[in-house]
Parts: structure tokens; sequence; C-alpha cells
């Protein structure tokens, strides 16, 4: 399990946004795209649609499980999301 970032907002009802937020940028940002997205608890919520933003501080557009509810979505808001 690998930090992705924190979820900055929602984008619709079926998609997230998250800002990378540690100090060392992946080299191959494009390889990331359609990778699972879990919680703190190990509970898949979505995958990686796209990547955005500087190669500095790029950001990832999260597509949310249908299984996630929206009340579930907006509980994410502001925490820390990782990749398998």
């Amino acid at each position: 399990m690998k930090r992705l970032g924190t979820v900055s907002h929602l984008h619709g009802k079926s998609c997230f946004v998250v800002k990378y937020d540690l100090p060392d940028v992946p080299t191959s940002l494009h390889k990331m795209m359609n990778l699972q997205v879990i919680d703190k608890n190990v509970h898949p919520v979505g995958k990686i649609a796209t990547v955005f933003g500087s190669e500095k501080q790029p950001y990832f557009l999260v597509r949310i499980f249908r299984e996630l509810d929206t009340s579930q979505a907006k509980k994410l808001v502001k925490e820390k999301v990782y990749i398998k």
C-alpha cells in the first residue's frame, strides 16, 4: 500500500480529485492510470481516471466505484487515500 495523496474535493457525483502531496513525484505518472485507490481502512473506493496539473505537483481524477454512495464519498474529502 502506497500513499497517493489527499482528497481535495468531489467532482460531480462520480469522481473526486486527489492532490499528490508527497515530496518525491513518480517519474512515470501515466503508468498510474487505472490503479485501484483505497482508503485508510483498505476498502476500495475507485480507480485513477486521469492525471493532470504540473509534473511537480500532479492531481489525480479518481472515478468512484458504484458501490460507494454519495455520503461515503463526501467523508473522504480531506482524507488520505492510497494505491495498491
